[in-house]
């Protein structure tokens, strides 16, 4: 499913399937809502770093001069988190309201696996502050997060 939108800085979807091992599939809704959101806005549907992601990092299809702006964190584990909050605190876009891709769970993956949980709090907590600093500076101060 391709999806363009134009004058767009990044594109975005607020859902995503989960394929499960036994066939059947979820549906993920991030917090922040469909629709078109000013460089900055998604970062504040994102309370707390213990809460959900405002996004899914893997939806985001972004300009190259965004990405290389706001890279992936370099961290071990949440690095996809730093890219997510950054491309879309530099850039405005737009929160599709349909799924965009499918996501297979399985027991080989980097989140399955013992010891994941031991760093999870420390890069969500990194991406987070990441997140509200720059929102911060480019805001003029304002970090207020939504709910």
């Amino acid at each position: 499913m391709t999806h363009a939108v134009t004058g767009s800085a990044h594109l975005a979807n607020s859902l995503h399937r989960s394929r499960k091992t036994d066939g059947s599939a979820t549906l993920w809704r991030c917090p922040t809502p469909p629709g078109r959101h000013k460089a900055g806005d998604v970062w504040t549907y994102w309370k707390s770093p213990t809460d959900t992601i405002p996004t899914g990092p893997t939806t985001i299809l972004a300009r190259t001069d965004l990405v290389r702006a706001a890279p992936m964190g370099g961290l071990v584990q949440g690095e996809d988190y730093c890219a997510a909050v950054g491309v879309t605190a530099l850039a405005p876009g737009v929160l599709l309201p349909v799924p965009v891709y499918r996501y297979r769970k399985w027991k080989g993956q980097m989140t399955a696996q013992v010891g994941y949980d031991q760093l999870e709090a420390a890069a969500r907590e990194h991406a987070w502050a990441y997140g509200r600093s720059l929102r911060a500076v480019l805001r003029g101060g304002e970090d207020l997060v939504h709910g």
